[in-house]
């Protein structure tokens, strides 16, 4: 009697043994489990902010090399604007007022500008708004001197001008073609700090 009760109690004590092992080695196994998908978790968290991070880079690469695109279109496009005013002016000062070639750089002048109106259209949509500001700035300051110009005409075509008054127009004209040429020296800085602009932060 003793020994079946001996017996039975080694099995019971090894069932429960066995059953607190088992026990242990699953609560182990799930622990390890869980810190497995937390592991995981964290690096696709990770991952998933460096994916972001290339992202915005990017996209702030593109929006650089773009701007800068837009800015030196316009700038180029204003100096040959500019350009283009003054050689107007220049030729009916020199030639018979109602020539073909002084129509027809009356009418470049013309188009030269609104080619610079045209481009400031995509500097103000690049931004930021300094930099459309300043070439607000060049396209008024473009017209002023175009209109500079014109005004000179019309004042040469009802009489010959004097010498006096040649050197007035000059002088005149020569104002404005430096204030464009100093707007346009203030968009190019303000372009060039804008380009330099690091990424912001998310």
């Amino acid at each position: 009697m003793n020994s079946l009760l001996l017996s039975l109690s080694g099995m019971i004590g090894t069932l429960v043994g066995s059953g607190l092992t088992g026990f242990l080695s699953l609560r182990s196994e799930h622990a390890r489990q869980q810190a497995l998908e937390r592991q995981e978790e964290r690096q696709s968290h990770r991952q998933q902010i460096l994916q972001e991070l290339d992202l915005r880079l990017e996209h702030h690469r593109w929006r650089r090399d773009h701007g800068r695109e837009i800015y030196q279109e316009f700038a180029e496009k204003a100096q040959v604007a500019r350009g283009a005013a003054l050689d107007y002016h220049r030729s009916f000062l020199q030639e018979i007022h109602g020539s073909e070639r002084v129509a027809g750089l009356r009418s470049e002048g013309r188009r030269a500008h609104r080619e610079v109106v045209v481009t400031s259209y995509g500097v103000g949509l690049q931004g930021p708004e300094e930099v459309a500001a300043r070439a607000n700035d060049c396209v008024a300051s473009l017209r002023e001197l175009l209109n500079c110009a014109e005004e000179h005409e019309m004042r040469s075509s009802s009489a010959l001008p004097t010498e006096e008054a040649i050197a007035e127009m000059e002088e005149q004209i020569a104002i404005r073609f430096i204030d464009m040429q100093n707007k346009l020296q203030l968009f190019i800085r303000a372009g060039r700090v804008a380009l330099d602009r690091p990424m912001p932060q998310a």
